[in-house]
C-alpha cells in the first residue's frame, strides 16, 4: 500500500514540471490527431497547457505557494526572555554538490549553517550549554553531517557540542533518526533550522515522531510577477509545488497511520 502511494506521489510530482506538461500535451495531441479526433479538443488541450505553463512561469502560482509554505515562519526568532537552559538545535541538510571531485555543501545549506550558529552563539556567549544535531547523509562520499561539522568547527563550535546524524536520506528520515537522538538527550527546548519552503513539512514530520520543535527559518524563496514566463519563476515554483505535494503526502500517511 505504502509503495503504491509513494509511486503515486512521484507521478504527481511530474505534473508540476512545465517541460513534462509540454511533452504530455504533444503526445496527447499527436494521439488524438492520429485517431482523427476533433480539432476543438486538441486546441483546448493546447490552450490549457499553455495557461498552466504561463501561471508557473510568470510567478503567479509561485506567489500563492510561497505564502502558503512560508508566511507562518517569517517572524520565527528566538525569544531571549524565554530561552531555555538546555536546548538542542537540529539542522537539516540541504544537499551536497561535487565540483571537480571536491564535495561541498549545497548553497542552500549555508544559510542554515549561519542561522544555527547564531542560535548557538546566543547561548554560548552567556556560558549556557547548547548542542547542535546535524541531520543528513546526502548522496556523496562525505555525509552532509560531516561537511556541516567541519564548517561549524571553523566557526568556533566545540566538537563536543556537535552531534552527527549521518544516516538520513530525506526529510522523513531526518525526523525519524534525529527524534531518537533527541529523546535520549531529553533537552528542555528543540529548535529546528531549515529553509522556509521546507519548514512546514519538516515540522509536521517531527511532530509525527512526538516532538514539537520551534521553527527557525534560515532563508526564503519567492517568485516575481512578470509579463512573460521565465525559468527563474518556473524553477522556484516547481520546488515549492513539490513541497506542497510532500505536505499532502505526510498528512495522508498520518491519517492512515503509515508514518512513525
Amino acid at each position: 500500500m505504502k509503495f503504491l502511494l509513494d509511486l503515486l506521489f512521484r507521478v504527481l510530482q511530474l505534473f508540476t514540471e512545465p517541460y513534462f506538461l509540454l511533452f504530455l500535451a504533444v503526445v496527447i495531441i499527436a494521439l488524438l490527431k492520429r485517431k482523427n479526433k476533433r480539432k476543438n479538443l486538441r486546441a483546448g488541450i493546447c490552450i490549457l497547457v499553455v495557461l498552466v505553463i504561463i501561471m508557473i512561469g510568470n510567478g503567479f502560482l509561485g506567489k500563492l505557494t510561497s505564502g502558503y509554505l512560508q508566511k507562518s515562519y517569517v517572524h520565527t526568532t528566538m525569544n531571549k526572555n524565554t530561552a531555555s537552559q538546555n536546548p538542542v538545535i537540529v539542522v537539516l541538510g540541504g544537499g551536497v554538490v561535487d565540483v571537480d571531485n571536491v564535495e561541498k555543501l549545497h548553497t542552500m545549506s549555508y544559510s542554515r549553517l549561519v542561522t544555527a550558529y547564531q542560535l548557538y552563539h546566543e547561548y554560548r556567549k552567556n556560558n549556557l550549554p547548547c548542542k547542535i544535531i546535524i541531520s543528513g547523509k546526502g548522496r556523496g562520499h562525505t555525509s552532509e553531517a560531516e561537511l556541516f561539522s567541519e564548517n561549524f568547527k571553523k566557526m568556533g563550535v566545540s566538537d563536543a557540542d556537535i552531534i552527527k546524524e549521518d544516516k538520513s536520506m530525506n526529510t522523513y528520515e531526518n525526523a525519524k533518526y534525529s527524534s531518537k537522538i533527541i529523546k535520549q538527550m531529553a533537552p528542555s527546548h528543540i529548535y529546528l533550522v531549515t529553509s522556509g519552503f521546507h519548514m512546514k513539512r519538516s515540522v509536521s514530520l517531527f511532530q509525527t515522531f512526538g516532538l514539537n520543535p520551534a521553527p527557525q527559518t534560515s532563508d526564503f524563496i519567492d517568485t516575481e510577477i512578470t509579463i512573460f514566463p521565465n525559468s527563474y519563476n518556473a524553477a522556484f515554483t516547481f520546488v515549492m509545488l513539490k513541497e506542497v505535494l510532500g505536505i499532502w503526502q505526510v498528512q495522508l500517511y498520518n491519517s492512515l497511520g503509515m508514518n512513525g
